[in-house]
């Protein structure tokens, strides 16, 4: 009988382990199947549909997603002046403006707006923009109404649940929505397109400190929170009826293959069109866009994610925001420790800190736009590294500022930083779509707004450990080299991020460019293909030549080898792709 006994729990733990393999498979493949499909899909009926915006009152035009794009932004920016409301609520929840928790709100709606990216990304990218952009602004909108619930009730964990939490799902599905579906009408400027819609963002820090700060000094913070809401809510709702993505054909169904100064050969002779590359389709109303004029190669998801460029331009980008992030949060506080009331000699800074928040979001909007339409000249990678480069020097020159007591230097490089941490914002989904395509768009974009959330979150608590180790320590709140030791971290993290970026491989020839068995690396230098091969099985030398084997062999391609592997690559894939079409036709 025990046997018997023991051979049944066996049997019963067996069938348990299987049963739960089989559910984490199921699982896995639901999640491999989400992240597989990323393409927008209209029926005839919408795409007819869509010719008409606002309530099918007005025929849309590509020009109206830039302002309605602003407009839902500028509302989402408001998450920047939070710093505006820490004060007020702390001195009303823990009776102390300077001591309590209401900055952690801000870090808590960031974490979440990157993780709800990440996770919606994909659901974004194939549905109506109006669908996800409506669902986000009314989310956003029952973040406030809590947010106002829970200062009435002085209630900090309700702040959190309804302004981080809630909140910030809205504003992940909003902004990465709005974004993509401005972008998609440009496809010759995408940086400037972009740019133009997160403009809104930054806008948003540099309006809403003015009217938070009117609104405290008016209202109630509970009321205060409510009207913030509305006003928000009014002026997305309206929006959001002039979003709506562009026509089929509109844009490339892929990478380009080709840079510019190849497309009129390409269209002169079919040589790469022997290889069954993707032309698109052209649309009766679709304008002349690239996707008329390039050659595509399409990318999946997965491919995408699988990319160790995807990573690195990951790392870079979380470089990019670390320090701005950290600071947008603290430059209230930063302010009046070291060059205001809270310094050894209390004096009034020279200038008020809700002002120095706001034109800190001047400079934020500004450098999307520019920093978008810079990039659409010189290149992405190039502008990437330029602002990451800037950072570095600006970053390394801020405790001289500090020491020398120089409250306007120390604006100054600060407001200099800001300007390339919202050109990071204003290139990024252009920078994605160019590298893996305008159906990847939403689900990378998404993914990479994590770093967001990481660098908002890890960033700030780094920032607040550090503070509260020096001040445990008997440091006092004014010394810089409180400051100066955070700022340092910084550093390290924005030099690792240039690194990064140098390693990028920005153009899909450099990504995919077939590599060998033995193949180790290629890399481009000065415009050619340079190979490192592993010999496993290297000949012996020849007769007492030499004694050492050679394990390393080094390629440097002519452009015709380069151009001919190229083509051999492409023709392989295409035949790759008629293969796996060809059961779906059966």
């Amino acid at each position: 009988m025990n046997h018997a006994g023991a051979d049944g729990s066996m049997l019963f733990s067996r069938i348990s382990l299987q049963g739960e393999q089989r559910i984490k498979r199921g699982w896995l493949s639901m999640i491999m199947e989400y992240y597989s499909h990323t393409e927008y899909q209209p029926s005839p009926e919408q795409i007819e549909k869509d010719r008409f915006v606002f309530f099918g009152l007005v025929r849309c035009k590509p020009w109206m997603a830039i302002p309605a794009g602003i407009l839902i932004q500028f509302c989402y920016g408001s998450v920047y002046a939070w710093s505006i409301f820490n004060a007020p609520i702390n001195k009303a929840v823990a009776g102390d403006p300077t001591h309590g928790s209401a900055e952690i709100t801000f870090y808590i709606a960031l974490g979440v707006l990157g993780v709800t990216a990440a996770i919606f990304g994909p659901w974004i990218e194939t549905n109506h923009p109006r669908k996800s952009g409506i669902i986000g602004l009314v989310v956003f909108y029952s973040g406030h109404l809590t947010s106002a619930l829970a200062v009435y009730v002085r209630m900090i964990s309700l702040l959190y649940f309804g302004y981080g939490l809630v909140a910030g799902i809205g504003l992940g599905i909003g902004y990465v929505s709005t974004i993509d579906a401005v972008s998609k009408w440009w496809p010759r400027a995408r940086g400037t397109a972009a740019g133009c819609a997160v403009m809104g963002f930054g806008g948003g820090s540099l309006a809403f400190s003015a009217i938070n700060k009117w609104l405290i000094d008016n209202t109630n913070l509970s009321l205060a929170f409510l009207i913030l809401g509305s006003l928000n809510f009014a002026v997305m709702l309206v929006s959001i009826q002039f979003i709506c993505p562009p026509p089929p054909g509109h844009n490339p169904d892929g990478i380009p293959v080709l840079d510019s100064s190849e497309c009129q050969q390409y269209m002169k002779s079919s040589v790469v069109g022997t290889h069954d590359v993707e032309k698109p389709v052209q649309n009766p109303r679709a304008m002349r866009t690239l996707a008329a004029e390039r050659p595509t190669l399409h990318v999946t998801l997965g491919e995408a994610l699988q990319s160790r460029d995807y990573w690195l331009l990951y790392v870079a980008f979380l470089a990019n925001i670390v320090f701005c992030l950290v600071i947008i949060s603290n430059l209230p506080r930063i302010i009046h420790e070291l060059f205001g009331m809270g310094r050894r000699e209390p004096r009034e800074p020279p200038l008020p800190a809700y002002i120095a928040v706001s034109i800190e979001g001047g400079f934020n909007m500004l450098g999307r736009v520019m920093v978008g339409l810079l990039s659409d000249f010189v290149g992405r990678k190039t502008t990437f590294l330029l602002i990451l480069a800037i950072q570095i020097v600006v970053i390394s020159f801020v405790p001289v500022a500090i020491h020398a007591g120089s409250f306007w230097g120390f604006l100054a490089l600060v407001w200099t930083a800001t300007l390339c941490y919202g050109g990071g914002f204003g290139m990024i989904p252009a920078f994605i779509s160019d590298m893996f395509g305008i159906n990847n768009t939403s689900s990378c974009h998404g993914i990479l707004l994590t770093a967001w959330s990481i660098a908002s979150v890890s960033g700030g608590l780094i920032f607040t450990g550090v503070l509260n180790h020096f001040l445990s320590h008997g440091g006092h709140a004014w010394e810089p080299r409180i400051y100066i030791a955070n700022f340092m971290w910084m550093l390290a993290v924005t030099v690792t991020g240039f690194v990064c970026c140098l390693f990028v491989r920005a153009s899909i020839r450099d990504r995919m460019f077939p590599a060998l068995p033995n193949q180790i690396m290629h890399l481009r230098i000065f415009g050619r293909v340079f190979r490192v091969l592993c010999l496993r099985h290297s000949p012996p030398p020849p007769d007492g030549r030499s004694k050492r084997r050679k394990f390393m062999e080094f390629e440097y391609l002519t452009r015709a080898q380069e151009q001919t592997a190229w083509e051999e690559y492409l023709a392989l894939r295409a035949v790759q792709q008629r293969l796996l079409k060809e059961p779906n036709d059966c």
